[in-house]
């Protein structure tokens, strides 16, 4: 078993198997269904927000209803896959980033990793992907603007990202055995970045008084680190 997804009311599991299957089952254990129709092993599942679909990503990504009835097959190798919010889009990963709607349709492509993207999550509102990567990195996309925001660097093959509830953190699982949090809030990077600026600008002796002057620093200032 490769991948593993709960439906969204909780009663059904599904699981991606090397045996090029999908199964649906029941908190006993049951079997309900078999999705049979892959010609590879089954690298990711996900339920629709709605829980009345299901996809698969093998060397194609298939769109499934409850009872194992095949609704479309898109032609897109889908090594990870999620669900929109809003179910209406499908992101799928292999070394590039693909956009489908349901009806089978492509939106729209995005490239930047150099490798495999492992792991795809949609923030909360639906607005930004994170896609974790072979490469070491993670990216983070502008779905409204259909562009690349920023890339975190990483120090080992990134296996999995998730995002917070609200929206503000991500979570990222990596080969380096290590798992670290980011804090994407806006307010808290700007206050970071201002916070490392004021240091600089304080401790460099070669800094400017204009431009200590943003950072409200003294005019003449000179700090005890540059004196010694």
């Amino acid at each position: 078993v490769w991948s593993v997804a709960f439906s969204p009311d909780g009663k059904t599991i599904a699981t991606g198997s090397w045996d090029k299957t999908v199964k649906l089952w029941n908190l006993k254990g049951q079997e309900l269904q078999t999705l049979d129709g892959h010609s590879s092993w089954v690298k990711s599942v996900t339920f629709s927000p709605d829980g009345k679909t299901i996809a698969t990503g093998s060397n194609t990504v298939k769109l499934w209803n409850l009872e194992g009835q095949e609704l479309q097959t898109l032609t897109f190798s889908g090594s990870s896959i999620a669900f929109s919010p809003d179910g209406k889009t499908i992101a799928m990963g292999s070394n590039v980033l693909g956009l489908w709607n349901l009806e089978g349709q492509e939106l729209k492509t995005l490239t930047g990793h150099s490798s495999s993207i492992n792991s795809i999550a949609f923030s909360p509102d639906g607005k930004t992907v994170a896609t974790g990567s072979d490469d070491e990195t993670v990216k983070l996309w502008n779905l409204e603007r259909q562009e690349l925001i920023t890339s975190i660097d990483h120090s080992s093959r990134v296996q999995s990202v998730a995002f917070s509830p609200d929206g503000k953190t991500i979570a990222i699982g990596s080969y380096d055995n290590t798992v670290k949090l980011w804090n994407l809030d806006l307010g808290y990077l700007v206050a970071k970045a201002y916070d490392w600026l004021h240091g600089y600008l304080t401790n460099n002796p070669n800094a400017s008084d204009s431009d200590r002057a943003m950072c409200g620093i003294p005019k003449g200032y000179i700090s005890p680190t540059s004196e010694s």
